[in-house]
Order: C-alpha cells, then structure tokens, then sequence
C-alpha cells in the first residue's frame, strides 16, 4: 500500500508540474531553451533510433558500399546521440530554472487569462513543453544496474527485483588495429537478498565472423554500505565458460572496489583492482584497475565514464551518458576507446537499454 500512496504522490506532483510549465511556457511562446531542449531530446532519441535501424539494415543487407553508406550514415547519427542528448539536458534544466525564479502567483493567473487570446500562437510551444516532459519521464528512484559501461558498479538488486539489459557494440569501419563488426551481449540480474545479486551475461556473439558464444554467470556482494556517509564497497566474480567454438575451457575475472558518493552534487567515484585469469581478456593472466566516474546532470540524464587499465581485450576508456527513458527502462550511449593502438582504430560505438522488473 505504501509504494501504491508513493506512486500516487509523484504522479500527481508530476502532473501538476507538467501544468505549471504548460502555461508558463505558453505565456512566453517560444523561447531558445525550449526549441534547443526539443531540438537535443527530440533529435537525440530520433538519431539514436533511425541510427540503429539503419546499422541494421546494412549489416544484414552486408552493406559494404564506400562514402555515405547505410553502415556510414548509421554510425553518424549513432554518434551524434550524446551531444544531442546533453544539450536538450543542459536546455530543459535553464528552462525550469528559469521558471522556478519567476514563478508567482499573478504571473501563473496572467499566463491562464491569455490562453485564450495566444492559442494560435503559442499551440507549438505547448506540444513543445509536453513533448519535453514526456521524453524526460517521471521522476522515479535510481534503480541499480551492474555496470556504469564495463566496470561493475557498486549497487545491488534488492531481493526479488530483476534487471534485464541488452549490450550493442558496434564499429563500422576496417583498420589496421581492429576490423569493422558488430556485438550483442544479453544480460539479466536477479537480486538474491543479503546485498547479494548474482546475473547471466551471454557474450561471444560478434559478426562478421563465427560467434564464439560464451555464458558468464556473475555474482556480486556489497560487502560495506555506509549509506549516510556514501562510501560502498563489493566484491564479484564472473565466471567464462566457453560453449561455442572454445579457444579454452574456464575462466574467471574477480575484483574489489569501493565507491564514495557526495550528497550535495549526486557524484559518485568508484576504484578498485581486478584480476581476469588466462585467456579471458589475454593470452596470458592480467590484472590492473578499474575506475568510474558518474555525475547526475538532471532527473534524467547522467553523464558517466569508465576505464579498465592494461593493454588487452577489456582495455578501454569508455564515456558517455545515461538516460531515463522512462519510469523502468535507461537507455545508455557511450564511446570506447582502447588502451592499444587507439589511432589504428582500436575505438568503437556502445549503446545499451536496459529495464528493470519491479
């Protein structure tokens, strides 16, 4: 009943800010915040999935065509997702600053008397404002995942939630360090109770080539949760076992890593070490570090990193941004850059969704 009353009450406190900033917008028609804000949310999302669909037309038509071709002209509007993404982010935060700072009474009555009279006028804005809350979505509280990108985060499923995600990996172009291909790695997480969340990666399906299907069970414990003083720490294991095409039999990759959360901005900074066993990630054993960093721009949108040290198949700088798509589903947009040969190319394209089962 609690978490029912507790929906109930951000719906409407939702509803009521749609409101407000329906006629406070309509008051003042168009302004620069509004059309950048629809121009970065509305376009990022548009990019993100007419890029998509067209890197798959090409990679099941086998587009192979130079200059602007189906495969081009997808990872163009691929990449263009994030900064698209951060200034319509950036834009509605002025937006609602800005009305928050000038938001009185008579101003409100104003803006409803001249409803009336402006409705020709300011129509577009109002879709405009209405456009912009809905691809925000409702407020709701952060829901774990298992990685900022790469690197484990320092969250765990509650008992019984479940998080399902889907990873896509894509580089469109040959080089001399890494050829063109495309990856998918499915993944599921299951809360276990006693800060304990244990997940099914399913990794190894890459084309162009023979997929060398791998399943990765993984469990994860926090082993300290400071809670009002920020500070985290957990301890996974993956475990790889090879069942398509097996180049060995069993591996394994084991870290520990702490995190410290500052309240005032929502920064969260997370380290620590790790250790993947042979042929995992290297013809031989490697360890090294690994970082992230996520920072909270606004309900919807945070901008995030990681990076795994080492020159080997899991070495990589990875930015980008995650989004609230909505109540339960996160999209995310990132681009990683390797360790080895990054100007041979040694770069590629990263988007994930995920959502979570309450």
């Amino acid at each position: 009943m609690y978490r029912v009353n507790e929906s109930l009450v951000e719906f409407k406190e939702t509803e009521g800010r749609l409101r407000e900033l329906y006629v406070w917008t309509r008051r003042r028609m168009w302004t620069w915040q509004a059309v950048c804000a629809l121009a970065g949310l509305g376009g990022g999302i548009l990019a993100a999935a007419v890029g998509a669909m067209l890197s798959a037309v090409a990679w099941v038509l086998g587009d192979e065509g130079g200059g602007l071709s189906l495969r081009g002209a997808g990872s163009i509007l691929l990449l263009s997702t994030i900064p698209l993404l951060i200034l319509g982010a950036h834009c509605l935060d002025i937006l609602d600053g800005k009305m928050e700072r000038s938001r009185r009474p008579e101003a409100v009555r104003e803006g409803e008397a001249s409803i009336s009279v402006k409705r020709g006028r300011t129509g577009v804005a109002a879709a405009t404002v209405i456009l912009l809350t809905l691809l925000c979505g409702m407020h709701s509280k952060t829901r774990a995942q298992q990685t900022i990108f790469n690197v484990p985060t320092t969250d765990v499923l509650e008992r019984g939630k479940v998080y399902d995600e889907l990873d896509a990996s894509f580089k469109p172009n040959d080089s001399a360090a890494v050829s063109r291909f495309s990856s998918f790695v499915p993944r599921i997480v299951v809360g276990a109770g006693g800060r304990v969340e244990v997940g099914l990666n399913v990794t190894g399906n890459v084309q162009p080539g023979a997929d060398s299907t791998t399943l990765v069970p993984v469990v994860k414990y926090k082993l300290y949760d400071g809670k009002e003083n920020g500070f985290a720490i957990v301890a996974g294991e993956h475990l790889f076992i090879p069942v398509r095409r097996r180049a060995y039999h069993a591996g394994n990759y084991v870290y520990l890593e702490a995190s410290k959360t500052f309240k005032k901005t929502g920064t969260r900074l997370t380290a620590g070490g790790y250790d993947f066993t042979r042929n995992v990630v290297a013809e031989a054993n490697r360890a090294g570090g690994q970082f992230g960093f996520e920072q909270p721009v606004s309900k919807a949108l945070t901008l995030a990193a990681d990076y795994f040290t080492g020159k080997h198949s899991a070495g990589y700088f990875t930015p980008g941004v995650v989004f609230k798509v909505g109540e339960r589903t996160t999209a995310y947009a990132a681009y990683s850059v390797g360790n080895q040969s990054p100007s041979r190319g040694n770069h590629f394209l990263l988007l994930e969704l995920g959502y979570s089962f309450d």
